[in-house]
């Protein structure tokens, strides 16, 4: 009779134990079901907005989408030509080392004029 008891109380904590570990799987969960519905309608929000704006400013004709694209196209080819062009001014030439203590050309930090240096007694001897 006591190991009948025994084993219905390991039972129950068994049971007890998978129920608090599915408890705690539900509250996660509806954590991130209320985390997305946020996003979710936060989204919803940002599509409204833009549709309204579509609306208020008139509807976008395929000629103004077209103006846009190509004026789009031109900027992105003007600035290619000019990162080129740069790159062709820059070529042969190598940034010479500079100094890591006052950013210079011309020495190196153990050289530097700008660099305090610290005499120790052992110095004057």
């Amino acid at each position: 009779m006591a190991t009948l008891f025994a084993t219905a109380a390991k039972t129950v904590a068994s049971l007890a134990r998978g129920i608090e570990r599915l408890s705690r799987e539900m509250t996660l969960l509806l954590a991130e079901v209320r985390t997305l519905l946020a996003a979710n309608e936060a989204l919803s929000k940002r599509r409204r907005a833009k549709k309204a704006r579509i609306r208020q400013g008139g509807a976008l004709t395929v000629k103004d989408a077209q103006d846009i694209l190509a004026q789009k196209e031109v900027n992105e080819q003007v600035q290619h030509e000019k990162r080129s062009r740069e790159d062709r001014q820059n070529e042969g030439q190598t940034r010479g080392r500079r100094c890591s203590t006052c950013g210079r050309t011309g020495h190196y930090a153990p050289r530097c004029p700008k660099a305090v240096h610290v005499s120790s007694p052992l110095d004057s001897k």
